[in-house]
């Protein structure tokens, strides 16, 4: 199954504090959780439902990779060799799956209600198990162990990671964020507010350049929080249900579940609407406000010039440590046009050229990336 967006997502807009914008990348039949892959991609699950799919970011074109004989698939989490990770809440195993493969892999079993799932960079994965208030530590051979158990863990359901390991959960029904380290210390970070004091339901959350970001489906917008002392604000959504675009705090969710950022932070992307016919919305942000903070927060960035650019592609790059780097320039169909593999990039403030001259004119996304930084940058080729 395939479905072309005919709308290309919005990438500019008129910078200030409320500069971002909520589109619609994928009308219907999405899915309710993702992941944004290492091949830049976004996968969906459908928790319930038989099927994966696989969407184009830049195009919103969408392939069904694998269509189940079972009904039961819920969350899904990625590593970067794009296996994909998944779980039955009602029969309570964790399976793994590959693009190509015809089923599920079975992993683990006699998990009592897992709900979300997460991976850290040594491969073990974290499930989160919501009938018995616990977090699930899944480690590569498959054997499973009791990471943390009980209070303040209330029925947790989402699950993120960062890149120090600290694990972000949030409790479905009582609208908690908890910070969970890797000593297993367990902090709740925020309560979200109700809707006319009745339960909150907080669905799924994703970590990205230092903050969180989080559905709250009864409430029908979404928050952003800090991740270190739990100060929290709406950053797109009314509050009102609908499907309307526009600025983010004038635009309108019905029901948004599912969660994942862009590499570089600067998109959202977020699955709303009454299953199964969930839609697939993107919340973009400023890109000059970005890149500032980023710079400010990290020092460590791309960026390119002139854009736009006719021969050669300038890339500026600032990193914190010396390390190996693929490049790829990416046309608007997803399609690899240009690539350099394994580039050695000191320490600092360095900069380096692409020659173009032979791509027709457009827009092209240049994607740097390798297994632990990951940035994706837009440019106009004329």
């Amino acid at each position: 199954m395939k479905v072309i967006l005919k709308t290309l997502l919005l990438i500019a807009f008129i910078g200030g504090a409320d500069a971002q914008t909520v589109s619609t990348l994928v009308p219907f039949n999405v899915g309710d959780d993702m992941h944004y892959a290492a091949d830049g991609y976004i996968y969906s699950s459908h928790y319930g439902g038989n099927y994966f799919r696989k969407i184009n970011p830049l195009t919103g074109e969408v392939d069904t990779i694998l269509n189940a004989n079972t009904t039961t698939i819920g969350a899904i989490e990625m590593d970067d060799n794009l296996t994909i990770y998944t779980c039955s809440y009602e029969l309570g195993w964790v399976g793994k799956f590959i693009e190509g493969d015809n089923s599920i892999s079975n992993i683990t079993t006699g998990l009592l209600g897992p709900a979300g799932i997460t991976h850290d960079n040594n491969g073990n994965l974290y499930v989160a198990t919501n009938q018995n208030k616990r977090i699930v530590k899944i480690l590569p051979n498959g054997t499973k162990e009791t990471f943390v158990q009980g209070s303040p863990l209330s029925w947790p359901t989402g699950i993120t990671i960062d890149p120090d390991g600290n694990l972000f959960v949030a409790n479905m029904f009582s609208g908690q964020i908890i910070k969970v380290s890797p000593d297993k210390q367990m902090t709740v970070l925020a309560t979200l507010p109700a809707v006319n004091d009745q339960i909150p339901d907080v669905a799924y959350l994703t970590w990205t350049n230092d903050k969180l970001f989080i559905c709250h489906y009864d409430k029908n917008v979404i928050y952003e929080m800090s991740p270190d002392n739990g100060d929290f604000h709406i950053v797109a959504g009314t509050g009102q249900p609908g499907h309307t675009d526009g600025p983010a705090l004038e635009a309108t969710f019905q029901i948004p579940t599912g969660i994942v950022a862009s590499p570089s932070g600067d998109t959202l992307y977020v699955t709303d609407g009454v299953s199964p016919n969930q839609r697939l919305r993107m919340i973009v942000f400023d890109e000059a406000s970005l890149y500032e903070e980023r710079q400010e927060k990290a020092n460590e960035f791309i960026k390119i010039s002139p854009n736009p650019v006719q021969e050669k592609l300038t890339i500026n790059i600032s990193l914190k440590k010396t390390q190996s780097i693929d490049f790829q320039i990416i046309d608007a169909n997803g399609k690899i046009c240009l690539a350099k593999n394994k580039v050695y990039i000191t320490s600092g403030k360095q900069e380096m050229e692409m020659d173009i001259l032979g791509l027709a004119g457009g827009v092209y996304y240049l994607r740097a990336f390798n297994d632990q930084f990951q940035e994706t940058v837009r440019f106009v080729k004329s």
